[in-house]
């Protein structure tokens, strides 16, 4: 699904997956002097890549690309609702089950690790814009899943492999599609929940889509610094 809720006059595109995500962030540019638009793709990576690719094909491209929504964090010290800017990212379940244990495609010789965009099997988010951001935000590493993680089993396995603050549903495809194409991207989390045995019970989305509401206002206003 896509939408875009405000047509771009500022060349800055922000990017989420879920309609609550753009109503939030919707809320907070409208705010703004300018106007920015707003592309909503869909949950999941294949739906992030398609929309965005597509997007980045059919019509001027952007200055920048925003992506944001929420995440899960791995960490005790990342709460509910902090907002956090992640500095790397990876296809965390991309790679092979060799009987239980999880081996990446770069571990194989399946993949490059170190071949554009990677670096170290992980996209590592380098540009002015993250630069702008860094002073003001946490930065820190992201896990991109296909099947988000609520057992033990998964989440040791992650945390073994990758070793992340936040995991999330669209990053690393996010991420991919942005250096492929050139163009300068950060991406901003908010925490909803802890990655844990699920229980959606502790979860606070409301919460999480309040802060991103919150922070948008002064993230323009340090990406438009001069």
């Amino acid at each position: 699904m896509k939408r875009i809720l405000q047509m771009n006059h500022s060349g800055i595109l922000i990017v989420v997956a879920h309609p609550s995500e753009a109503i939030a962030v919707n809320e907070a540019v409208n705010t703004a002097e300018d106007q920015y638009e707003i592309l909503t793709t869909g949950v999941g990576g294949i739906s992030m890549a398609w929309s965005l690719q597509k997007r980045l094909t059919s019509g001027v491209k952007p200055q920048f690309i925003i992506g944001t929504g929420i995440a899960g964090s791995y960490l005790e010290t990342l709460k509910k609702g902090d907002v956090v800017l992640a500095a790397s990212d990876c296809f965390a379940d991309l790679g092979i089950d060799d009987n239980g244990e999880f081996i990446s495609l770069f571990s194989k010789n399946l993949a490059d690790p170190d071949g554009y965009p990677f670096s170290g099997g992980k996209i590592v988010c380098r540009n002015k814009l993250f630069t702008k951001l860094d002073s003001h935000f946490q930065a820190v590493a992201a896990a991109t899943v296909n099947m988000a993680s609520g057992s033990d089993q998964v989440i040791s396995r992650i945390r073994s492999a990758w070793n992340p603050a936040i995991e999330t549903m669209e990053g690393a495809y996010f991420s991919y599609v942005c250096a492929m194409s050139a163009i300068p991207y950060v991406s901003l989390r908010a925490v909803s929940n802890m990655i844990e045995m699920r229980d959606e019970k502790k979860w606070d989305i409301a919460l999480a889509l309040n802060s991103l509401k919150d922070i948008f206002p002064q993230v323009l206003r340090i990406i438009e610094e001069k």
